[in-house]
């Protein structure tokens, strides 16, 4: 018993430097556990400082995230679908056995205008906003325009979220495009959101606008959103914003070479992020092969292809879904999404691939980091507890 308030003793009275390094070493799941030992460990914890420097460290501890859709209720006659059960799992990247953890359920109701999209962490279906990390669902402001695209920009430096919402408004009458097909004006509209709230009661709306006919893919590298859109029926480009200053950057043209009107490469192009660079793939199922463009400088328009990833043999569709690098150089692996048969792990320096244990029902797999972030305050309840704890003590 001595022993035991002796090593209690011990632990708060740590200099505060030291209770930080060792608390933003666990899971947030303790780390949330930890907030009422004692008034100093909750003022500790609820720091922009800890809670920046916890997000910091969390992006070495990466796992995946998983999304799946075990089953659906459908309107009389199986003509419409109802609502949908969401499962949240995750799956440790850093161990050989990598299990699969179901975190949380949520139910989602479709609406007329249904939409998921998963960006920088968060889940957004049909203006709700589920945060995984501490399994928190809001509802966002209802658009007043049709959804084309939620896009996420996460900004470590003031731990908030910003959410781009993309839009259509109306068909162009002022181009005549030489490809064919319609251009629509699309516009933009954000929101900030900030760690522990309040949630903001109207979007943002934003002067830009652009004119394309189609949005096929996007995605966020250093808190810059990119958008791959379509111009008539094959010139493609790439629309970026970098979300701190909200300010749109000069359009981006896409790499010529793959283009290749028999293969219709054209049809399957993404864009990732890979190790902190925008990285723009196509794959090509005639080819069975994968083929990695960077982007070495914006403002030149300069693309480098360095790496062709062959998939013969190995299925019709895959995605890249996130970079997991590994510690001690600058290899890794890439997260590659092959649908409901095939998840996989590919190294491009050894040119060698790891298959991820096989998940029925798969709407969505890619890199997660747990991170210290409340959409939501719920700092009322949990400090009448602290309240009652004395100053240093647990």
């Amino acid at each position: 018993m001595d022993n035991t308030m002796e090593l209690s003793s011990n632990i708060m009275a740590l200099p505060c430097e030291v209770l930080v390094d060792i608390l933003s070493r666990l899971s947030l799941k303790h780390v949330h556990q930890l907030q009422t030992v004692s008034k100093k460990w909750f003022r500790t914890i609820s720091s922009p400082h800890f809670r920046r420097l916890y997000n910091m460290k969390s992006l070495n501890r990466p796992r995946t995230l998983v999304v799946q859709v075990p089953n659906a209720k459908y309107s009389p006659g199986r003509r419409k679908m109802i609502s949908r059960t969401i499962d949240i799992s995750t799956m440790d990247l850093a161990v050989d056995n990598r299990e699969i953890q179901k975190e949380f359920s949520f139910e989602d109701i479709i609406a007329p205008e249904s939409s998921f999209f998963i960006s920088s962490n968060l889940i957004i279906s049909n203006h709700k906003v589920c945060n995984p990390s501490t399994k928190e669902i809001i509802i966002l402001p209802i658009s007043s325009y049709p959804s084309v695209s939620f896009d996420v920009a996460y900004i470590p430096s003031n731990n908030t979220y910003k959410i781009v919402h993309l839009y259509g408004t109306k068909i162009s009458r002022k181009y005549n495009f030489n490809y064919g097909g319609e251009l629509l004006e699309f516009r933009f509209e954000i929101l900030t959101l900030r760690d522990g709230g309040p949630i903001p009661s109207s979007w943002q709306p934003l002067p830009h606008q652009e004119w394309f006919s189609r949005k096929l893919d996007s995605t966020c590298v250093n808190n810059v959103i990119y958008w791959l859109v379509r111009r008539g029926d094959i010139m493609q480009n790439i629309i970026s914003m970098k979300t701190e200053n909200e300010e749109f950057l000069s359009t981006i043209s896409c790499p010529k070479e793959p283009y290749d009107e028999e293969l219709s490469l054209y049809e399957n192009t993404q864009l990732a992020d890979l190790n902190g660079k925008l990285c723009l793939a196509y794959y090509t199922e005639e080819l069975s092969r994968m083929e990695l463009y960077f982007l070495k400088d914006h403002k030149k328009q300069e693309w480098v292809k360095e790496h062709t990833i062959n998939l013969s043999g190995m299925g019709n569709w895959f995605k890249i879904t996130g970079y997991l690098p590994l510690q001690g150089n600058n290899n890794g692996d890439i997260i590659i999404d092959g649908g409901c048969k095939l998840s996989l792990l590919y190294n491009i320096e050894e040119e060698r691939f790891k298959r991820l244990p096989n998940i029925k029902e798969i709407t969505y797999i890619g890199l997660y980091f747990d991170r210290c972030f409340k959409l939501q305050s719920t700092r009322s309840s949990l400090q009448a507890r602290v309240d009652m704890l004395p100053e240093g003590d647990s």
